[in-house]
């Protein structure tokens, strides 16, 4: 299950630079530890401290600042 999905973030990402702009794509690729922090404090139980929790939040708003 985990190569199935780490392939589809592989394509889902090479997909995104050569379709869209790489300025774009390139952050949002790289905040792919978002998405393994949320699944962990979801299946494992995880806790996120406050700083890590700013670090998260710093991060997407970055993400969409850049979109525009």
């Amino acid at each position: 299950m985990v190569g199935i999905m780490e392939a589809v973030g592989v394509l889902s990402t090479s997909f995104g630079v050569s379709i869209g702009d790489s300025i774009i794509v390139a952050p949002i690729a790289s905040a792919l530890t978002i998405v393994t922090i949320s699944l962990a404090m979801i299946f494992l139980k995880e806790r996120v401290t406050k700083t890590q929790g700013m670090g998260i939040v710093i991060t997407v708003i970055g993400i969409i600042l850049t979109a525009f």
